[in-house]
């Protein structure tokens, strides 16, 4: 799976996530074992302190790792996730960059650092998802 075409299907397949979808996450690049996710903060992203929910945030992150854990055509589903956050946001752009740093037959691993607009680490988030070899519809 290495056509452009392919990835165009991918990230097209990803806006089906309603509820990332109805949190403003969008998917802006699909390579093989590579995602990128995009995510404006508005104020429904906010806590009760003003500052960005661990929530948004992880789902942002989530995404951009289920983009590149599935690039390869296959299901892939999340089996364990944790995320560290690094820096408070209130408001700007927020990009993750997940890159899959291992891939056996049944599990892929990867990692994704989430950035704002000047390129400051927000958070990093580590995925496993196990691999269940059904082709993604």
């Amino acid at each position: 799976m290495e056509s452009p075409d392919e990835y165009q299907r991918i990230a097209k397949f990803f806006e089906r996530d309603r509820f990332a979808g109805e949190n403003g996450i969008r998917v802006v690049e699909a390579r093989l074992g590579f995602g990128r996710t995009e995510m404006t903060v508005e104020p429904r992203h906010l806590n009760s302190v003003g500052i960005l929910q661990g929530g948004a945030l992880f789902t942002l992150a989530d995404l951009a790792f289920a983009v590149a854990s599935n690039s390869h055509g296959l299901v892939a589903v999340a089996c364990q996730a944790d995320m560290t956050f690094f820096k408070a946001v209130q408001s700007g752009t927020l990009t993750a960059t997940a890159e899959e740093i291992s891939r056996t037959r049944k599990l892929s691993t990867c990692l994704v650092r989430v950035t704002d607009q000047n390129q400051d680490l927000v958070g990093l988030f580590k995925g496993v998802a196990y691999i269940k070899g059904t082709p993604l519809a």
